[in-house]
């Protein structure tokens, strides 16, 4: 995880704690997910930017500044927005970088799933292709599919 944070920084140049880029990886399935329509529609933007002020005001860092809950937030919106917009160049990349994390952090696996869900919930339920977006993540993540 450690080469795919370096990496990601580099190509992005930002800086977030092992903590902070977890939670942007653990992230990354339901993005996925948002985006599987081929649309951020409003009420999934929405969903995404609550989660993003929940995660700026839960892992702010004091090396943030004093603004450190609405800077981290920022971080994680423009970040989100950036890996909806190039999900192809980072989605094997992240996905394979997350599949190993699993394997030693079993309880995140849950964490992804429920917010897989929760993303394919913000507009009308879950459509016939977030629910195969589903699938095909949980297969390449080795998660058990819920139908």
């Amino acid at each position: 995880m450690k080469d795919l944070q370096e990496e990601y920084q580099e190509a992005r140049n930002i800086q977030l704690n092992q903590e902070q880029f977890v939670y942007l990886i653990n992230l990354f399935p339901s993005l996925l997910v948002v985006l599987s329509d081929g649309i951020v529609d409003r009420e999934e933007w929405v969903t995404v930017k609550k989660l993003a002020k929940i995660l700026g005001t839960e892992f702010a860092t004091e090396d943030l500044g004093v603004e450190k809950e609405e800077n981290l937030t920022l971080i994680y919106k423009a970040e989100f927005r950036y890996l909806l917009k190039y999900r192809e160049q980072w989605e094997d990349k992240l996905l394979g970088g997350l599949k190993t994390y699993f394997e030693h952090n079993d309880g995140s696996k849950d964490f992804v799933l429920e917010t897989m869900h929760l993303f394919a919930h913000a507009s009308d339920g879950i459509s016939d292709i977030e629910d195969q977006t589903i699938k095909r993540l949980c297969e390449k993540l080795g998660l058990e599919f819920e139908d």
